[in-house]
């Protein structure tokens, strides 16, 4: 009598006249696989599994596009999963008295401790641990950004939770979460990756363990877009929330809305200036605090002041930007439709002009201020200016403030073909800008060599998103390219514009870090006073179709229900338009639910 023989391989069932073997895939030398384990019993315990499984991806990841990551394991019995967050935390602990034990720890706790944030360190955990949203502002150097998280994570740790706590800090560039992130590495004594890491589009760099990530806002817009109520995360801290970015009052919304559904949860907004009040009013009368920086004083320096101690003249053919043929007709036509699209504030900086009185200064600077071009940058004027720094100032580094890569590049090339300025044995020239490769970026906080003196050229990202620790000198042109609505094209388009006196005040802190600087404006003392207080919010001044889209994507509800309770909520006009346009048969040949299932957050 012949038997038919059967057995099931995963979800495959084989029928045989000769009997199958035991095949276990797991055990199989040819079968590709990540991982392969063998136990010595057929039921080993659970919690070595786990732990055999969670020390083989200990280290840190980096990934492609900063988006997945390896699965958790799911953790059925409560008391199982207690006990291995117990003894994780138990090892955070051990690691981190070790750490501050050691000499090298000590000498790093002595300089965290020299930090302004220092002494409000008890008041801050206290305030978190009462409250559910705190606003945080501080002057640029106040360690606010590099400390307060620390503070939260060391808190934790010590009080045997470091397991459970999960922080995410947004900063609103690249540049500023990868560099943060390697400066509190390496405050812990720690590799990048371990408790701190970093997580930006297309790059990144953590280990499933990581307690403390930085990240860009648009990361955990994306992360919103699968985990609706950031589960797992114990605080959320919004840095530099002053600069109104889209993406940073759109998750201000949307936090807002999370806060009663996930009420463990803790969100510290952080901000460089002293609007706080505006940002505590939206959540509900929150807790504020102020962390004063410590700079050394600044002296000021304004155009007509900079003319009359240099003795440089202007006039109506040195004050053109163009140096090169090929860019000749986008000046231009930069130029007119700059005219054409003049601000409030730019109305004003002209009728500031006409009624500044400059009688106390020579003829020959009167006669300087009168043939000034407020739309000029002024390349001539910087070279001169930078010359005369490296002639007659002290050593330190210069950081010069420019509006995009092009006026970076084309002044860039003009300083490199200066006999002073392009010699590599006295000058090293480099560029600071956000599409910049990050190896390229690092290079702005390295110190040059001795006799060598650094010139950083850079865009308005300086401000607040970056320290480079040895600048002296800075030079403000006063301007800073942003997006605005062209209402006649319907199109975004990206302008130099004049600054907020707020910006203008960060860039004049920059001088200040190691020993008492100097700051060039570039600009007439009267126009500064033209300037607004703060930068108007990029929700008020763009097209809002990238951002409808979003608010369907993640199924918000209604477009103009939704902008109505931001910050500060654009015109009830925009948002109509802006479904307008994507209703619009002649805006898509899609349909609208098409258009929002490909939308993209940076």
């Amino acid at each position: 009598m012949k038997f038919i023989h059967s057995r099931q391989y995963a979800r495959v069932v084989v029928f045989s006249k000769a009997p199958l073997p035991n095949y276990r895939p797991d055990l199989d030398d040819k079968r590709p696989q990540r991982e392969r384990s063998r136990y010595s019993s057929p039921r080993p315990s659970f919690t070595k599994a786990y732990k055999k499984a969670r020390s083989s991806d200990s280290g840190s990841i980096r990934t492609n596009d900063g988006i997945y990551e390896k699965p958790v394991p799911r953790i059925h019995n409560s008391v199982v999963k207690e006990k291995i967050l117990q003894r994780r935390s138990l090892e955070l602990r051990i690691k981190q008295e070790d750490w501050q034990g050691s000499p090298e720890g000590q000498r790093m706790l002595e300089f965290r401790r020299s930090l302004p944030a220092f002494k409000e360190k008890d008041a801050f955990l206290k305030v978190i641990s009462d409250n559910q949203v705190i606003v945080v502002s501080g002057e640029t150097g106040c360690g606010k950004t590099t400390q307060l998280p620390q503070y939260i994570l060391e808190s934790e740790t010590e009080a045997g939770r470091g397991a459970g706590c999960n922080i995410i800090c947004t900063q609103p560039r690249r540049i500023s979460a990868m560099s943060v992130s390697e400066r509190v590495a390496a405050e812990r004594g720690e590799k990048l990756g371990e408790s701190v890491g970093y997580k930006v589009r297309l790059e990144g760099m953590k280990g499933r363990d990581t307690p403390l990530l930085f990240c860009t806002t648009g990361v955990l817009l994306r992360r919103l877009l699968v985990d609706r109520t950031l589960n797992g995360v114990t605080h959320v801290v919004v840095d530099e929330i002053h600069e109104r970015g889209m993406n940073e009052d759109f998750f201000l919304i949307v936090l807002k809305e999370l806060l009663p559904r996930r009420p463990d949860l803790r969100l510290i907004l952080m901000s460089a200036t002293l609007n706080a009040e505006l940002f505590s009013s939206y959540f509900d009368g929150a807790p504020t605090m102020h962390i004063p920086g410590f700079t050394y004083p600044v002296r000021a320096s304004f155009l007509e002041d900079i003319l009359e101690v240099t003795g440089y003249r202007l006039n109506r053919y040195n004050q053109i930007d163009d140096y090169g043929q090929e860019k000749t007709w986008k000046m231009q036509k930069q130029a007119l439709a700059f005219r054409k699209r003049k601000s409030q504030i730019a109305s004003a900086v002209e009728d500031a002009l006409e009624v500044a009185d400059f009688h106390r200064y020579s003829l020959r600077t009167r006669e300087s201020l009168s043939c000034w071009c407020p739309d000029s940058l002024g390349f001539n004027l910087i070279e001169h200016v930078l010359s005369h720094i490296v002639k007659n100032e002290r050593p330190g580094a210069v950081l010069v403030f420019m509006t995009g890569w092009d006026d970076i590049n084309s002044l860039k090339d003009k300083l490199q073909t200066h006999p002073l300025l392009g010699d590599p044995s006295r000058v090293l020239l480099l560029a600071c800008h956000g599409s910049m490769a990050s190896t390229e970026q690092r290079l702005i906080f390295e110190n040059p060599e001795g006799g060598v003196r650094k010139i950083v050229l850079a865009t308005n990202m300086a401000e607040t998103s970056i320290t480079i620790d040895d600048v002296v000198f800075v030079v403000d042109c006063g301007k800073a390219k942003e997006t605005s609505y062209d209402a006649l094209n319907n199109t975004p388009c990206l302008l130099p514009s004049w600054i907020s006196k707020a910006a203008a005040r960060q860039r004049r802190g920059r001088a200040g870090r190691v020993q008492p600087g100097e700051c060039y404006h570039l600009y007439p003392r009267c126009v500064y006073d033209a300037f607004a207080d703060y930068q108007l919010p990029e929700l008020l001044r763009t097209p809002l179709q990238s951002l409808c889209l979003q608010i369907k994507s993640l199924q918000l509800g209604s477009i103009s229900e939704f902008l109505a309770r931001a910050l500060q909520p654009p015109e009830p006009l925009s948002g109509a338009s802006c479904q307008f346009f994507l209703w619009s048969p002649n805006s898509a040949k899609c349909s609208f639910w098409a258009l929002s299932s490909t939308v993209w957050i940076p």
